[in-house]
């Protein structure tokens, strides 16, 4: 294998320019290689010193072979300092590079997504913004009959009320973390099925059939039940886990009846409020249960 770079910087230099010139030409090469290697091509004048970085810096930039055993491959995650400046800086740096993560999965949770005309954007973000704050969720529950809270959220024996609502506010934040916004572009009709006769007509008078509108989708995911930790991460057997048949347990069903209760009456009602005077508003429910929820406008029906 050539080991000079593409710079035409060869081996002949300090043992961490060595050790660049190592990994950059292994990037691309399907051809494993032993730390014992490694090490020797870097040759640093104290050995131990090169065990010493391999581990705090080298051992980053590798992945296990997965055929041969005590044998690497340099990840792809060198791209980002295969310019010998950049790996210099990150050399000198303490700091990692490849950050460790430990899979958690939810088996069951609930999506909620609301369908509405894009001009209510801004003012919906400023009215579901106020649900981040303890202060305004209790108001928000304090506006809900105590007796149907009660049985919702069933109120312990001595709990005062303030502890009631703060324990309520800590379930809330536990499970609500935020909201995302997309949009999306549609076409809809404005009337019943016509001919495209009639639609001439309708256009003849200044009105539209069909019209274009950008509908803004505020999406909110709830996860139920204890998640469940994947000490693999990407073990087939995961992805061959069997459905179950969607074994719903007493816990989750309560957790999920009273995510539905809470979200309608601190969410649901603060939208509704928001978008007061529009036809109809379409938010679909996912996960659990499958639903889709209208609110019409009253003087329309």
């Amino acid at each position: 294998m050539n080991l000079v770079d593409d710079n035409g910087f060869d081996d002949s230099e300090d043992p961490i320019r060595r050790a660049y010139i190592f990994l950059k030409n292994h990037l691309r090469s399907p051809e494993a290689f032993s730390k014992e290697e490694f090490k020797n091509f870097a040759d640093y004048p104290n050995p131990d010193n090169f065990d010493t970085y391999f581990s705090k810096k080298y051992r980053h930039f590798l992945e296990e072979a997965p055929n041969e055993k005590d044998k690497f491959l340099v990840s792809s995650i060198f791209k980002k300092y295969s310019d010998w400046e950049k790996f210099r800086s990150y050399y000198s740096q303490s700091s990692k590079i490849k950050a460790s993560y430990v899979e958690e999965f939810y088996k069951y949770l609930m999506i909620f997504e609301f369908f509405m005309p894009l001009t209510n954007e801004n003012d919906l973000r400023s009215s579901l913004d106020e649900l981040f704050y303890m202060d305004t969720v209790k108001l928000a529950l304090n506006k809900i009959p105590k007796d149907e809270l009660y049985k919702a959220f069933p109120k312990n024996v001595k709990e005062s009320e303030e502890n009631y609502k703060t324990r309520l506010c800590n379930w809330i934040s536990n499970r609500f973390v935020g909201y995302s916004i997309g949009t999306v572009k549609g076409r809809f009709k404005t009337d019943d099925l016509r001919t495209y006769y009639e639609e001439a007509i309708i256009k003849s008078k200044g009105d539209d059939y069909l019209v274009d509108e950008t509908t803004a989708i505020v999406r909110f995911i709830f996860h139920v039940g204890q998640p469940i930790k994947n000490p693999v991460l990407f073990n087939i057997e995961q992805f061959n886990e069997s459905l179950d048949k969607f074994n719903k347990k007493d816990a989750i069903k309560k957790e999920a009846v009273q995510i539905r209760y809470i979200f309608k009456n601190l969410f649901v009602k603060n939208i509704l409020d928001l978008v007061n005077g529009e036809d109809e508003i379409w938010m679909l429910e996912s996960g659990i249960k499958n639903r889709l929820y209208i609110w019409k406008n009253e003087l329309n029906t």
